[in-house]
This record gives C-alpha cells, structure tokens and sequence, in this order.
C-alpha cells in the first residue's frame, strides 16, 4: 500500500485526475470535490457544490473540471478549485459527464440530457420519459447513448433529437459501453446484458442472475465485463456474442440489492480489478482465479482507477481513498 487518505464524506464516484496525474480528484455525498496529492494523498483543494455529488469530475485537457450535483447543476472547476460558472438544470445532475464529438460538455440532469459548450451555455437537451441514470456513451459517430428508467435506451444526435429508441422491459441504470464493431452493450434490471446494433435492434440478450447496474466494461479481446447485485452476486464475462465464459462470485447475503457494482479494470496482463459491497477490492487473473482481495472499510461502488505506472486507487463509502501500488 502506497497511502490511505480521508476525506469528508463518502465517495460512490471514480477517482479522476489531472492531465498530468500528479493531482486526484474526489466528489463526496456531502457535496465537496476535492484534490489530492497524487504522492501522499494531502489535501490540495476544496470545491463546495452544495449537494451530494455522485458523478466522477470530468477532466479537460487544459485541466478544468466539470462536475454535476444534486444541487441540479453542472459546475466548471479550474485546476486550482476556483469554480468558473454554475449552470441551473431542472433535476439532479448526478451521473458522469463525457465530451462529445464536437468538444461540449454531454450529461443527464433527472429526466434530461444536455450538451454544454464549454462557456457554459447549453447547445441542445433532450427529455426521456424515465430519469436518466447512466453516464452518456458516444459513439464514432457522435451519437449519445444513454439508458433511462423508463426502461429504454436512446441515440440522440448532435441536434439533441433521438433517432431511435429501445424498450428493454426494465429500468437501464448502468452506462453503456461500445465495442470497436459499433456494438452497443447494456445491462438492465430485468438481470440481462444486452447488445444493440448501431441502429437500436436487440442482437442478443443474456440472463446473467441479478441487477446490471453499474457501467460495462470490455476486455482487451473484445469480451464483455460486467458486476452483478444477488442474490448471488459475480463478476461475469460474455463473449461478443452472448455467451457466458467466465464468472466469479462473492460472498452475497441473499439480498437483490447486495452485489457488485460495474465492471472491471484490465491491465495489460489481463488480470481485473474491482470493488464490490462487501467492503474490499479484488484482483482476478486471466483465468478467473482470485489474485488478492483487498479489505476496505466500507462498500467500493465506484470504479477503480489505474494510474499510468500501475497503480490503483480505491474509494470506499467511508471517505477513504487508498493507493495500492504495483
């Protein structure tokens, strides 16, 4: 272990960090973001959102933070904690940002999804019947993909109009991911991934045994990586097409509720990290086999972060962020 730092309230966001890594950035439920020292974990800024902030800060290039809250605002940071704007939007911005094709700033607010230019103003929205509780995916083609809790999944293109939409008969809360193929990868609440073709038809879907509610990931083959709530919650891995080739199980309490939320890291030896409600982080090699299991204080619902040399950094529902070295 490198350091364990804390901050001042729980954290369900992944850690993001600056362009050049030396700074790591934190949102909490108590309504902070704050800034780390990447080489000791000391506090070097504090930003006040008001509200609690579930949604990991989207970092810029030239350094400047966007970040939504449940204060129903999306806020612009500079790389010194100065905040630059506040933009008023009618629900709770408390999923990921992402950039567009075109360079603004693309997230959901309640029911809502925006694109925001980078002064600040907003270039397009567009409403859904369900609140809107994944991050956006875009795709080559600069179309934003985002699941809804009215059970559906949207495209909506760079006017903010949708060009199709998906019923999947139960509430998509997890972001999508996109393969190299154009494919288009969801989980839902009905305990199913699912695969859309570019153009919104349902190619396969799959029962994987519990709630599909954290963002997918893709393994370096092409597979799909995703975590499962219980009864009994895993780690699973699908093949492009549907097939389940992989899984690894916790220890569960028979709850729906219970389980591990979003998908893996891959390194580039193939082994997956991930953290799960149980209160620890895992490591899994290739082969599926537990590596080591890290005990934390608390649930690890958000992503792990992996730095350029290797290391990872853990958040845990208790305020504590951990740096595991390589």
């Amino acid at each position: 272990m490198g350091w364990r730092a804390t901050v001042s309230g729980p954290v369900a966001a992944q850690v993001t960090t600056s362009p050049d890594e030396r700074t790591l950035y934190v949102s909490t439920l108590d309504g902070n973001v704050f800034a780390l020292a990447r080489e000791d974990g000391r506090p070097r800024w504090t930003a006040t959102l008001g509200e609690r902030v579930y949604s990991a800060p989207l970092v810029h290039d030239d350094g400047t933070l966007y970040v939504g809250s449940d204060a129903k605002k999306l806020v612009a940071i500079s790389p010194e904690g100065a905040v630059l704007w506040r933009l008023e939007v009618e629900g709770e911005a408390d999923t990921g940002a992402v950039f567009g094709k075109d360079g603004t700033i693309v997230f959901a607010a309640g029911a809502s999804v925006l694109s925001v230019r980078r002064g600040g103003d907003v270039a397009w929205r567009f409403t859904a019947k369900g609140k809107v509780f994944t991050a956006p995916a875009v795709t080559d083609a600069g179309l934003v993909v985002v699941g809804s809790q009215d059970d559906r999944v949207y495209a909506i293109d760079a006017t903010g109009a949708a060009v199709w939409s998906t019923n999947l008969g139960a509430d998509v809360d997890g972001a999508a991911v996109i393969g190299d193929d154009g494919g288009i990868y969801v989980g839902t609440d009905k305990g199913e991934i699912v695969r859309l073709d570019a153009g919104g038809k349902v190619a396969w879907r799959t029962p994987v045994g519990g709630y599909v509610r954290g963002v997918l990931s893709l393994a370096r083959n092409g597979d799909i990586l995703a975590g499962t709530y219980g009864p009994v919650p895993h780690l699973v891995r699908l093949t492009p097409e549907g097939i389940i080739h992989g899984a690894f199980a916790i220890k569960g309490t028979g709850a729906k509720e219970f389980g591990i939320h979003g998908g893996p890291l891959e390194d580039a030896d193939g082994t997956l990290y991930f953290g799960a409600q149980d209160d620890a982080a895992y490591a899994i090699d290739a082969e599926g086999g537990l590596r080591w299991r890290f005990a934390t204080g608390a649930d690890v619902d958000a992503p792990l972060t992996m730095l350029s040399d290797g290391s990872l950094v853990v958040a845990s529902e208790d305020g504590t962020i951990t740096m595991l070295l390589p």
